[in-house]
C-alpha cells in the first residue's frame, strides 16, 4: 500500500471513528496513536500476522492488536463500503470481463478466488475440524461465501458471454485447487 493511501485511511479513521482518536490515560500519558493502531491492523491483514507477534514491534499487546483489527475493518467498511464494497454494476462486470480477457485470455471471468492457500495455523481449536484436509476446499468455502450470494439466488446481473460456441448467462470466478489430491 502506498504511503499516501495509508495516510488517508489513518486520517479518515481518526477523524470519524472514536477508537482511532488519541486520548490520554488516567495518569495523563498519551494513548496509542491512530498510526500505530492502523499499522497493526494492516500488518495482520497483509502478512497474516497473529496479534501477539506485533507486541515487540509496535509496543501493543495481543488484545489491543485484535481490537485494532476489528475496529479497523469496521471503520473501513463504514467509511468506504458504499463506494468500494458495493455490488458490481453491469458496466463494472463488462469492464471485468474485458480486463480478464485481455490480461489472461479468459472470456467471462469476473475474478479469481483461491482459498486453498489460506494459512490455517492460527485457526481457533473449535474450528479445526472444519478445516481438515479437503473439508474446506474452494467449493465448500464458496458455497458459504457472501461473494456469490447473488449468483446463488439468481439475482446476479445477466451479462452473457460466449466460449466455444456456448452462450453462458453469467460470468464466473476462477478458482484453484478445488479437488483434494
Amino acid at each position: 500500500m502506498n504511503r499516501s493511501l495509508f495516510t488517508r485511511i489513518v486520517q479518515d479513521l481518526s477523524g470519524n471513528c472514536p477508537y482511532f482518536q488519541e486520548g490520554c490515560d488516567a495518569v495523563g500519558k498519551a494513548g496509542i496513536s491512530a498510526l500505530v493502531k492502523c499499522t497493526s491492523a494492516i500488518r495482520q491483514l497483509a502478512y497474516a500476522a497473529v496479534p501477539d507477534s506485533l507486541d515487540e514491534y509496535l509496543q501493543i499487546g495481543e488484545k489491543t492488536s485484535r481490537d485494532c483489527l476489528m475496529h479497523f475493518c469496521n471503520g473501513v467498511i463504514e467509511l468506504y463500503g458504499e463506494e468500494y464494497l458495493r455490488r458490481p454494476t453491469q458496466t463494472d462486470i463488462k469492464k471485468l470481463f474485458a480486463f480478464h480477457e485481455n490480461k489472461h485470455g479468459f472470456l467471462g471471468m469476473i475474478g479469481s478466488i483461491d482459498c486453498t492457500k489460506w494459512p490455517w495455523a492460527q485457526c481457533p481449536q473449535a474450528y479445526r475440524a472444519q478445516i481438515s484436509r479437503g473439508s474446506n476446499n474452494d467449493v465448500n468455502v464458496l458455497h458459504q461465501s457472501p461473494v456469490l450470494n447473488d449468483l446463488k439466488v439468481g439475482k446476479a446481473p445477466e451479462i452473457p458471454f460466449v466460449a466455444n460456441d456456448v452462450t453462458y448467462k453469467w460470468g464466473y470466478y476462477l478458482t484453484d485447487g478445488i479437488y483434494t489430491e
